[in-house]
């Protein structure tokens, strides 16, 4: 049964013929569906966090300035909403942040026990220098395809992105 696996039998399609005579088919598994998301998932999530770690940045800490980029200041809860995290593991992001003086804590208006967390000046730069060489990376990244399947290919994601979450998944 390996066997038919391996050259494709038994999965409902043929052995695929290399997109580069140079190299030989993958076997049946590496063209499943399934497979190429997490494995490109994986790739592209490595791909992102070495970029994001050339500016001194994790993934964490990148959504939470772009989340105060796009929404304004914001209390500590309701921006822990905005990146998907619990609020308590916000806090050690926010602490580096604030560290590097691209946030700032400052207690809300009419609530002193509350937090509201805004962007520094030194946050806006940064944001807008990773915005400024993201489209690079992600260029790298996507190299093998032209412009029209690369098009394709993210609304194909996003549909099937806004499907997973309209039906209540983690995003």
């Amino acid at each position: 049964m390996s066997e038919n696996i391996e050259n494709g039998a038994g999965t409902g399609d043929r052995p695929e013929q290399p997109d580069r005579p140079d190299r030989p088919a993958r076997p049946a598994f590496e063209r499943g569906t399934g497979f190429l998301l997490a494995r490109l998932g994986s790739l592209t999530t490595r791909s992102w966090t070495a970029f994001l770690g050339e500016h001194r940045l994790t993934q964490s800490q990148y959504a939470a300035l772009v989340a105060l980029q796009q929404h304004g200041p914001a209390g500590q809860r309701r921006l822990a909403e905005l990146v998907a995290v619990d609020a308590r593991n916000l806090v050690p992001v926010l602490d580096q942040l604030a560290a590097r003086h691209l946030v700032e804590r400052r207690p809300h208006e009419t609530d002193r026990r509350r937090r509201v967390v805004t962007l520094t000046e030194e946050g806006r730069a940064l944001v807008a220098a990773v915005a400024a060489t993201a489209g690079a990376e992600q260029d790298r990244f996507l190299s093998a395809l032209d412009a029209p399947d690369r098009e394709h290919l993210n609304r194909l994601l996003r549909r099937l992105y806004e499907a997973h979450v309209d039906q209540g998944g983690s995003a």
